[in-house]
């Protein structure tokens, strides 16, 4: 009985090894195979490295943007109008 938890950490360790598209392969071969228990963890392995990956790119986008010569030129005048602002209250 014991066997059956070590069976699952060693599977979703397995899971999270593997990049997306390994694991959407694997994913059909266990739909067409009819392995539910492999499927459901690999499914919500799968959910968690799309949330990750969707994380890296919206943190990648804000470095971008906050680094780039325009990004830079739009903080500073909302900077300017801010103090433009607390000034004439």
């Amino acid at each position: 009985m014991s066997s059956e938890p070590d069976n699952l950490q060693i599977l979703i360790s397995k899971y999270r090894t593997m990049d997306i598209y390994e694991l959407e392969a694997n994913i059909d071969n266990w739909d067409n195979e009819n392995d539910c228990q492999s499927l459901v963890i690999a499914k919500k392995e799968l959910v968690i490295k799309y949330k990750e990956r969707q994380e890296q790119i919206e943190l990648l986008t804000k470095s971008l943007t906050s680094s780039s010569r325009a990004g830079r030129w739009i903080s500073s005048v909302k900077a300017v109008i801010k103090q433009l602002l607390k000034f004439k209250k």
